[in-house]
């Protein structure tokens, strides 16, 4: 099957999964500090702000969790956090968009949880579950193992695309070839737009297979693997 075939299969499974209507670690960007960039100074500030408000949104989910509250006020806080990660991808983004070599662009790594200028949705998701298998339905699991499965088919498709770029620009930094080399940095932009669709798409998509105390969990170990500075990944 062809890397198209697998991103469109992919990602009509997860737009037929039902939606619940209702940061990253600092490694995820290359911030240089010698390079004295403008970019990367208002990035670096903004994440600070982001993650600050992040973890005040985690510890408002840990309560909640602990108190036992009604669903009402956790899908609150749910809706909040997912928003919250839309807003730090459209940071990304405008890094990106200033310099699309601040992005660290892992594609290969077969167990790493970092992916295209953020997480690897189908790595982290088996990296957190176990934490849920206590509290899952045997469905519950049979289904997110489907889901995991299509994850790495549009993950795949990308990094296959991503590796295809990377040789023409290693072709082209080769050659000199300068006119080759920008048109490589706006493919590099419409892959890590794709694949922080493919991110967000996932958070939403996970609230189908999940409960809201479920999803709430899942959201604390989402928060402790890429934004705490002590996690092992």
């Amino acid at each position: 099957m062809g890397s198209s075939n697998q991103f469109n299969q992919g990602r009509k499974f997860l737009a037929n999964k039902p939606r619940n209507e209702v940061d990253a670690k600092e490694e995820i960007f290359r911030i240089d500090e010698g390079k004295n960039s403008a970019g990367n100074t208002t990035f670096a500030t903004n994440y600070g702000r982001w993650l600050e408000k992040h973890n005040r949104l985690i510890c408002e989910i840990r309560s909640s969790l602990n108190e036992e509250v009604v669903d009402d006020k956790l899908v609150f806080l749910i809706d909040i956090v997912m928003k919250h990660y839309v807003e730090f991808s459209e940071m990304k983004t405008s890094a990106a968009n200033f310099d699309v070599s601040n992005v660290a662009w892992n594609t290969t790594a077969e167990h790493s949880v970092w992916w295209i200028g953020g997480f690897r949705p189908s790595q982290l998701l088996q990296v957190i579950v176990p934490q849920l298998q206590h509290s899952c339905s045997q469905q519950q699991l049979s289904d997110i193992w489907n889901f995991v499965q299509s994850c790495k088919q549009v993950e795949y498709a990308l990094a296959r695309g991503m590796e295809k770029l990377h040789q023409i620009l290693h072709n082209a930094t080769t050659e000199g070839d300068k006119g080759l080399k920008l048109t490589c940095a706006s493919q590099h932009m419409r892959f890590l737009k794709q694949a922080n669709d493919v991110r967000q798409e996932f958070l939403h998509q996970l609230c189908g297979l999940l409960t809201n105390s479920q999803y709430a969990e899942f959201l604390l170990g989402l928060g402790e693997r890429l934004h705490n500075p002590a996690s092992s990944l």
